[in-house]
C-alpha cells in the first residue's frame, strides 16, 4: 500500500525532531543550572550581594558533580553545576545559617537531573518538541480526514485520520496544561500520563449516552429481526465499555497497596485504551454523519438503489420504498436543473422468503411513477451490499461500455451511506450517495458495524499506533522512576 508523502514527511520530522532533542540533552545536560528562591537562603531584608561570597555548595558525594558559579537572577539564586561521572549526591548549599539540599542524579550519558522536579537542561525546549510533534500530528490527520470528506472519499482511512486528530486533540491539550507550571518537567510528564484517564471521564457522558442508544437500539432490531449476533454488537460494546471503566479504577485501588508503579502503568495504561478506542469510536459517528449528509452532484448518468427486504404481498417495505423515493426526488431534481435524464439500477436479488426479487419490485414501482423500462437497468442476482455494487457495476459497463466519464450515485438509506462508499471503493466505483430517512434507532447500531469494520479492516495500523503510544507512556513511567 502505497503513503502518501504527507505521512512519510510527518514521520521523518518527528524522528528528526525527537533524535536531535536527544543530542541536544546529551551535548547540552552535562551542565545543569538549579534555582532557588532567595527566601530559603537569605534573612528578612538581607541583600544577595551581602552573602554573595559567603555561599558554599558542597556535594555530599565527591566526584560526580562539580560546582560552577552561584549567582542571584531576580526572585533567584542560581548555582551551576557540571558532571563528572554517574550516580547520585546530594548537594548541600549554605548561606550563614540557611542552608538548602539539592539532590542531583547524573545519568550515564552524563545528563544532570534533579530527582524532585526531574529538571536538566534544556527540558523546557523538550516540551515544545512534544507539543510540536502533536501539533504537527493534529493537523496532518485534520487535512486528510477534511480532504477525504471533500473529494468524497469516505473509507475507514478516513476515520483513522479523524480518531487520531481527536487523540491528539486530548495529548495537545494536556501538553498544554502541563506547561502551566513549566519549572517543573515532572508535572508536564504527570499530565501527559494523566491524558488517558482524564479523556475517559470527558467521553464518559457521550459514551453513557451512545451505550444507552445502541442497547435501545439492539433490542428494537431483535424484535423486528430476531435474536442474531449482529443485532446485540452495542451491548457487547457496552459491556466491554463498563468492563474497561471499572477497570481503571479497581486496579489501580487493588494494586496501590503492593506497588504503586504497578498500579498507575496498569490503569493508566488500560485508560490510555479505552480513549484511543473512544476516539476512532467519535470519529465514526462524525464520518457516518458527514457522509450522509453530503450533497451528489446533479450530473449523474446512473444511480444505484440499494435493495433491501420486499413484502410478502410483493410491496417495497418502507425503508426500500424511502431509498426508491430518494433516487426519484434526486433524478427530478437533477432534470430540473440541469435537464439531463439518468438511468436506474435497482439491485437486489430474490430472497428465499421473498416472493420476487429486490430490483423487480423497485422497478415496478418506479414504472408506476411514470419512468420507462429503457431507463431502468435491473440487478437481481446480489444478495448483499457488497454484491449490490459488484453486479452494478457490470451492468453498468455492459450498458455505457466502461466507467470512463461515466458518473454514478447511490440510493440507499442514511445510516447505510457511510458503509455504502466502503464497498463501491472495494470495487473501485467512484460513486456519490443519497440518503433517506429512517428511524433513529437503526443509527448506533450502524456506527457500531463501522467502527467494528474499522477495527478488523486497519487491526494492524491500530495496534502500531497503540504500541506507539503507549511505549511513550511506558517512556514517561521509567522516567518518573528512574532516579
Amino acid at each position: 500500500m502505497k503513503i502518501k508523502r504527507r505521512f512519510l514527511l510527518l514521520g521523518s520530522v518527528i524522528m528528526f525532531l525527537l533524535i536531535a532533542s536527544m543530542i541536544y540533552i546529551t551535548v547540552h545536560g552535562h551542565s545543569y543550572t538549579e534555582r532557588i528562591e532567595k527566601t530559603f537562603l537569605l534573612q528578612p531584608g538581607q541583600s544577595f550581594s551581602e552573602i554573595e561570597n559567603k555561599i558554599t555548595a558542597v556535594p555530599e558525594i565527591e566526584g560526580i558533580v562539580e560546582v560552577g558559579k552561584i549567582y542571584s537572577d531576580g526572585d533567584d539564586i542560581c548555582v551551576e553545576f557540571d558532571s563528572l561521572k554517574e550516580g547520585g549526591t546530594d548537594v548541600k548549599v549554605t548561606a550563614g545559617k540557611y542552608s538548602y539540599t539539592i539532590p542531583l542524579h547524573v545519568t550515564r550519558f552524563g545528563t544532570i537531573v534533579s530527582p524532585i522536579s526531574l529538571n536538566f537542561d534544556g527540558f523546557i525546549e523538550v516540551e515544545y518538541v512534544i507539543i510540536l510533534c502533536f501539533l504537527m500530528t493534529f493537523a496532518v490527520m485534520v487535512y486528510s480526514f477534511a480532504e477525504c470528506v471533500a473529494k468524497r472519499k469516505f473509507s475507514y482511512s478516513m476515520i483513522a485520520y479523524g480518531g487520531l486528530a481527536f487523540f491528539n486533540a486530548f495529548l495537545l491539550f494536556f501538553a498544554l496544561l502541563g506547561m502551566r507550571q513549566y519549572n517543573f518537567f515532572r508535572v508536564f510528564l504527570l499530565d501527559m500520563l494523566n491524558t488517558g484517564y482524564q479523556m475517559s471521564i470527558l467521553t464518559a457522558p457521550f459514551m453513557l449516552a451512545f451505550c444507552a442508544a445502541i442497547a435501545v437500539s439492539n433490542i428494537r432490531l431483535m424484535r423486528r429481526e430476531g435474536f442474531k449476533t449482529y443485532n446485540m454488537l452495542g451491548i457487547i460494546l457496552a459491556f466491554i465499555w463498563l468492563l474497561g471503566v471499572v477497570s481503571i479504577y479497581f486496579s489501580f485501588d487493588l494494586l496501590i497497596d503492593f506497588d504503586l508503579t504497578a498500579a498507575v502503568t496498569i490503569s493508566f495504561s488500560i485508560s490510555y485504551i479505552l480513549s484511543f478506542f473512544e476516539c476512532l469510536l467519535l470519529s465514526t459517528v462524525l464520518g457516518a454523519f458527514l457522509a450522509a449528509k453530503r450533497k451528489a452532484s446533479l450530473d449523474l448518468d446512473y444511480l444505484i438503489i440499494l435493495g433491501c427486504r420486499v413484502l410478502p404481498d410483493g410491496k417495497p417495505t418502507p425503508i426500500l420504498k424511502s431509498r426508491t423515493d430518494a433516487a426519484i426526488d434526486f433524478e427530478k431534481k437533477q432534470f430540473a436543473a440541469k435537464g439531463t435524464p439518468l438511468k436506474f439500477v435497482p439491485s437486489g436479488g430474490k430472497g428465499c422468503d421473498e416472493v420476487i426479487s429486490e430490483s423487480e419490485c423497485m422497478k415496478r414501482y418506479l414504472t408506476e411513477q411514470g419512468y420507462s423500462e429503457n431507463r431502468i437497468i435491473k440487478e437481481d442476482k446480489s444478495v448483499n451490499t457488497d454484491q449490490n455494487f459488484k453486479f452494478s457495476r457490470e451492468k453498468i459497463i455492459a450498458d455505457a461500455g466502461s466507467l470512463d466519464n461515466v458518473k454514478i450515485g447511490f440510493a440507499t438509506t442514511n445510516y447505510h451511506v457511510f458503509r455504502g462508499y466502503v464497498l463501491a471503493k472495494k470495487h473501485d466505483l467512484r460513486v456519490q450517495g443519497i440518503a433517506s430517512k429512517t428511524k433513529w434507532y437503526f443509527f448506533p447500531n450502524a456506527f457500531l458495524r463501522e467502527f467494528a469494520g474499522l477495527v478488523a479492516e486497519r487491526k494492524w495500523k491500530i495496534a502500531a499506533a497503540l504500541f506507539l503510544i503507549l511505549a511513550g507512556f511506558a517512556l514517561s513511567i521509567h522516567m518518573l522512576n528512574l532516579i
